[in-house]
């Protein structure tokens, strides 16, 4: 199944201190860039800012959160690690440093900094969401799925945490059912999209109803990707046809039982 992460940055935090003007003017300029899409310019705004105040650690955390958007990863943990050392208590930093380990795919140091963030702001939804992404990636889905449960708790409409909770519940199903029958497996498919946008509205009518569904993509014989929305694994047609019934019935959505994984 082809899964679609999200990964959510942290905005731009800031910690009051008795900046001088010229400090405070490239401050404000420096995030005012980063939110322009000026990457390269807001770094060389911050870089400015940190010469003539070095102990600011919000400048050295920005400027890793812009190193970040040009994927300078080892560039980015430089600045969090020195915004640390200045201020071990800033706000979002260990999020941010989740982020840039996310992305090297150091998933334990990821998962570490969350820990801390978590400690140190418990109610902050991103840093469970972006844990159990880590924990995912490691097939630890059990605590994946204690962290989105603990993210739809603090924030209900947090869409992304659901869509990921009903992949990683399919995932389990599909596990689940081959360990049962080795053999050839079918789902429900309620449409098939050459427009991901479209696709993306079906998977969310069947999340609403309550099903766990998944977007499985495709090439055909042109090259041109399909986008598939289905639900559920089955060893079986019959159990797939008793699933067939109930789901048209309770969400009034056309269906076609297909092989697992394939067209």
């Amino acid at each position: 199944m082809k899964k679609i992460i999200f990964l959510i940055f942290l905005s731009l935090f800031f910690h009051t201190l008795a900046f001088a003007e010229t400090e405070k003017e490239l401050f404000d300029k420096g995030v005012l860039l980063f939110k322009q899409n000026q990457t390269q310019e807001a770094i060389h705004t911050f870089s400015k800012l940190i010469k003539i105040a070095p102990g600011n650690a919000d400048a050295y955390k920005n400027r890793g959160v812009s190193y970040m958007r040009q994927k300078k990863f080892d560039l980015a943990i430089q600045d969090f690690k020195k915004a640390k050392a200045l201020f071990p208590e800033l706000k979002g930093l260990y999020s941010n440093l989740g982020v840039a380990w996310y992305y090297k795919e150091a998933y334990e140091k990821a998962i570490k900094n969350y820990d801390i963030e978590i400690e140190m702001e418990p109610e902050n939804h991103v840093a469970y969401f972006n844990r159990a992404l880590c924990f995912g990636k490691m097939g630890r889905n059990k605590e994946a799925l204690d962290d989105l449960s603990k993210t739809l708790e603090l924030k209900p409409d947090f869409h992304w945490a659901t869509r990921y909770k009903a992949d990683l519940i399919a995932d389990q199903q599909e596990k689940e059912n081959i360990k049962q029958d080795p053999g050839p497996l079918y789902a429900l498919q309620a449409g098939a999209y050459l427009n991901p946008e479209n696709a993306n509205k079906m998977k969310n009518r069947l999340l609403n109803n309550g099903f766990h569904p998944r977007i499985l993509m495709l090439k055909d014989s042109k090259g041109r990707a399909w986008y598939m929305v289905r639900s559920g694994s089955y060893a079986n047609q019959e159990e797939a046809q008793k699933a067939f019934l109930s789901l048209k019935d309770k969400a009034g959505i056309d269906l076609v039982i297909r092989p697992f994984g394939t067209w």
